[in-house]
């Protein structure tokens, strides 16, 4: 079955329009919701010591001792999401203390990338001024005016660092051990996504070995799940668009399309204004790669097993998939050698990836695995809204996700043990998946909409 009809943009009118729930069935309070954001950013903050890096606190299971530069980053990455202004004098002592610290492993200098990035994002009225320009150009002009020389000198050295620290695969791994790991790869590529937007520059062949190393590691075969809507995946990344520009981006496409076939002598596909009766095949990641798989002639039947159970299916890494395609795909599409021959695996993938979380969602515990719920919970958010989507299958995955954390957050407002994980790092995955802290490859009409605090 052709993917790729030329009505995807009509197909994403309707896939958006249905995706977006009535007020009437938030399940989340608003007032509980800012409630909740503030309680958890008064305690990150009280963290922050006097030389602006944040006090760990004690988990004899915690990961984090050997990652000093990356949990003091995502303590400040989450601060300025939740609202803390980018001049605050918090914000600079934080990194203030980030710079002193050598740059080491993948997830460190991946969220200090993040955290830059956070610090320089255009506010409202930039964004207003430059309506018609992208977030990405609009961003890299802003933070080519604003940023400190620092700031700069640092990115430059994060890409550099990223870029010259991969696997011979093309993914990413600690600096030890294992070839590479699904979870250094998809915080690699957030950085890179991030810098990309800020001005730096990154070869596509990265993202191009990125996008086949994702492709060959996802299961082969998965049960059949019904059809909805993944935008990122069911057209080219700019038709998901909000619904006054949905319509515009649709007639340009269906003419690029006419004038292609038409210089081709090819006979252009009618519109095709419902998939409803396609089915996905839900399939996922493990952390550790698998043998390469080729693409199967069916994807039917049951999931196969592995041996060991850091290469066994789950829901934390499976977002961790979603979401490094989603940026590949941004990256690769407006180059049409390179994004042609992969553009029917990439867009399978992510699809049925966003099926497998569908079928095994659960907001309370990381299908396929003993722990990392919080790391589990902010994988999916950041899958979610970079595939544009806001329901998995049935699931508004958003409300079910805050609803649980809300519902469990404790009195000083951190959240219950996990497995290899402080409270800090829990209480940043909580926050930055209720702040819904991923920025959007496109502008995207708002699930909600949320200030959080700035105490």
């Amino acid at each position: 079955m052709n993917r790729h009809a030329l009505g995807g943009a009509l197909v994403l009118a309707i896939g958006l329009g249905s995706a977006l729930p009535a007020r009437a069935a938030d399940a989340v309070e608003a007032a509980a919701l800012e409630a909740a954001l503030d309680k958890g950013l008064k305690w990150l903050s009280g963290l922050q010591q006097q030389d602006g890096s944040f006090k760990l606190p004690p988990n004899r299971e915690s990961l984090e001792p050997g990652f000093p530069m990356g949990f003091s980053a995502l303590a400040t990455l989450t601060l300025l999401k939740c609202g803390v202004p980018a001049d605050d004098p918090r914000i600079n002592k934080a990194f203030q203390h980030l710079y002193t610290l050598p740059l080491r492993k993948t997830y460190s200098v991946s969220v200090l990338v993040l955290a830059i990035e956070a610090r320089y994002a255009p506010p409202p009225s930039a964004r207003k001024k430059q309506a018609k320009r992208s977030y990405s150009s609009v961003a890299r002009r802003f933070f080519q005016g604003k940023a400190r020389k620092p700031d700069l000198q640092k990115l430059q050295a994060c890409v550099a660092f990223l870029v010259g620290h991969r696997a011979k695969n093309g993914a990413w791994r600690y600096p030890e051990g294992v070839e590479s790991d699904n979870s250094c790869t998809q915080y690699a590529m957030l950085a890179l996504k991030g810098a990309r937007r800020l001005g730096a520059d990154v070869k596509p062949e990265i993202f191009e070995q990125v996008a086949d190393y994702f492709v060959a590691q996802q299961d082969a075969t998965g049960p059949e799940v019904p059809f909805f809507p993944v935008p990122a995946a069911d057209g080219p990344i700019y038709d998901m668009l909000g619904p006054e520009q949905r319509k515009k981006a649709s007639d340009k496409w269906k003419k690029r399309r006419a004038k292609e076939a038409k210089k081709k002598g090819t006979r252009t596909r009618a519109p095709k204004e419902s998939r409803e009766s396609e089915l996905f095949n839900a399939r996922g990641w493990s952390y550790l790669p698998r043998e390469p798989q080729d693409a199967p002639s069916s994807r039917t039947g049951p999931v196969p097993t592995y041996p060991k159970s850091e290469q066994k299916t789950t829901g934390s890494m499976t977002s961790s998939g979603i979401a490094a395609l989603c940026i590949a795909k941004s990256e690769l599409e407006t180059r049409p050698r390179s994004w042609r021959p992969r553009r029917d695996a990439v867009e399978t993938a992510i699809r049925d990836g966003c099926a497998w979380l569908a079928k095994h969602w659960n907001p309370q515990s990381n299908p396929g695995s003993a722990g990392w719920k919080y790391y589990y919970l902010y994988s999916v958010e950041r899958a979610g809204v970079l595939a544009g989507t806001y329901r998995l299958g049935e699931h508004d995955w958003w409300e079910e996700g805050a609803a649980h954390l809300l519902a469990t957050q404790e009195a000083e407002g951190t959240w219950p043990d996990a497995k290899g994980l402080s409270r800090l790092s829990r209480t940043c995955f909580a926050l930055l998946f209720l702040k819904r802290a991923t920025i959007p490859l496109v502008p995207l009409p708002p699930k909600r909409v949320m200030t959080g605090g700035k105490k």
